[in-house]
């Protein structure tokens, strides 16, 4: 696992200009707003305590689903004071900065990691949907019939191929996989689209190599984890009410004259999230690329 820490000194290159990069944000595609010449600088935060990696047994797991070895969590601080029409913007400046670019390097091929190309001068993102404040919307895989609720245990199917070389041989697979399965209503269209729901789906199918659970368990628990990493709460006041206060975007693509590319291979098993904490200046990006076994 690539913890995001600083591992060579970066000589200094002047900044590209910005573009008008094309950010997705609550549905509607627009231009990014531009933050009249001021850039945004980022700094890493190398001892930044992960949930997901401070528990031994989860770190084995991660292991254990094929992710350590091609994934990054890392976190940042950032000096500028960020609106929420400035997403376009803060993306490009965010994988421009070498600091950054220092700490998120993914594979190339499997076990081989490389830096992110700059300059890049467009960011293709959607701010995803982050509303939930407790896990029990992952109750709908009980509810279902996708696993047993006393045990935890993942109902079992015949194999069934899908995307990229995956094989889905249990029902929870197929729940957040398959759109022709009965399972896949389990959950609603605005419920698979929640970050929490994405979670789950990415650590279910780890990577190529992943060993898949036989329950629930170890899952939700790291499902937790890597959502209490990437999403802040805080009460509202004057009600004591919970409210989720970060926002967090999805980086399907980079793009540059050098050639920039976010992932090495093309996969809807991919993924790159990026969560900002605007109160805090605080910025975690949690990204992974697909290699299939074959």
């Amino acid at each position: 696992l690539h913890r995001g820490r600083l591992t060579a000194a970066h000589a200094e290159q002047p900044p590209p200009a910005r573009t008008n990069s094309m950010v997705h944000i609550e549905g509607a595609v627009g231009e990014a707003t531009d933050t009249g010449g001021a850039r945004f600088t980022f700094h890493p935060l190398p001892d930044h305590a992960f949930h997901l990696l401070a528990d031994a047994d989860l770190r084995e797991r991660l292991k254990q689903w094929d992710l350590s070895e091609s994934m990054v969590l890392a976190a940042f601080r950032f000096d500028q004071r960020l609106e929420r029409a400035q997403a376009g913007a803060f993306l490009q400046d965010l994988f421009n900065d070498p600091a950054v670019v220092a700490c998120l390097e993914l594979p190339t091929v499997r076990g081989v990691r490389t830096r992110l190309q700059t300059p890049v001068t467009s960011v293709r993102s959607v701010e995803v949907p982050v509303t939930r404040v407790r896990l029990d919307l992952l109750d709908r895989v009980y509810e279902a019939d996708v696993a047993q609720r006393d045990s935890g245990y993942i109902n079992k199917c015949f194999d069934r191929p899908l995307e990229d070389g995956l094989v889905a041989s249990d029902r929870l697979r197929l729940a957040l996989l398959d759109p022709e399965s009965e399972e896949w209503a389990a959950f609603s269209p605005g419920e698979r689209d929640e970050l929490l729901v994405r979670c789950l789906r990415h650590l279910c199918v780890g990577g190529g190599l992943c060993q898949y659970e036989d329950k629930m368990g170890a899952l939700v628990d790291a499902v937790k984890a890597v959502y209490r990493d990437l999403v802040r709460v805080h009460k509202v006041p004057g009600t004591g009410g919970l409210e989720v206060g970060s926002w967090t975007y999805q980086v399907d693509a980079v793009d540059g004259p050098a050639g920039a590319r976010l992932f090495a291979r093309e996969s809807p098993h991919n993924f790159c999230y990026v969560s900002v904490d605007p109160t805090k200046r605080h910025v975690v990006v949690w990204a992974n690329t697909y290699f299939p076994l074959m």
